[in-house]
């Protein structure tokens, strides 16, 4: 059974990397997914904002609020990035090779990991 799970696997890896196409659109459809991820994570933004809003109202001591502060700005760093991505984000970009389009959608998504991170 591992043996043909293997040689499926490695059949499909050929075929994937003959059909620059259907690489491509395995290549955008893995940045839609970690998109998909990152914008379920919206909600979660939002009440982090509101509890660190609260949390700075509550606080006692300068160190406290200068910590909240800096959360705060970590937070709208990470809600602006990604809104901007989506501004910016080309699902068909014109005139680019398979190289480049590749290329392209390598680093859209690590730009789309990275505000994982933040949120």
């Amino acid at each position: 059974m591992k043996k043909i799970l293997i040689a499926t696997t490695i059949c499909l890896a050929f075929t994937a990397c003959t059909n620059p196409k259907a690489e491509e659109k395995v290549a955008l459809d893995e940045v839609i997914k970690v998109h998909d991820k990152v914008m379920g994570r919206e909600d979660q933004l939002m009440h982090n904002k509101m509890k660190l809003d609260t949390l700075f109202g509550e606080a006692q001591n300068d160190e406290a609020k200068a910590r909240i502060k800096k959360l705060t700005a970590s937070l709208a760093k990470a809600d602006a990035a990604m809104s901007d991505w989506m501004q910016n984000f080309e699902p068909a970009p014109e005139g680019k090779n398979h190289e480049q389009l590749m290329n392209y959608f390598a680093d859209q998504k690590n730009r789309l990991a990275l505000s994982i991170h933040f949120l």
